[in-house]
């Protein structure tokens, strides 16, 4: 972790922020959405976990495979 220059780590701490953002965001949806009858409690976790919670982690995963090897 030593290794990384300064741009990598602004890089990284940018893309964790969009993504925990974006989880947020999408959670707080889908609770609206099931509150107001549109999702059931079912379809609004899995709605969640697939637009919510998978887009970022893939970006992050594909963001670590970025790396250059010393």
């Amino acid at each position: 972790m030593r290794d990384k220059s300064r741009g990598e780590w602004r890089i990284e701490t940018f893309a964790l922020a969009i993504a925990v953002l974006w989880m947020l965001a999408l959670q707080l949806i889908c609770v609206v959405l099931w509150d107001g009858g549109w999702l059931t409690r079912q379809g609004a976790l899995v709605h969640w976990l697939l637009v919510g919670v998978l887009p970022p982690a893939l970006a992050l995963w594909q963001l670590e495979g970025h790396r250059p090897v010393a």
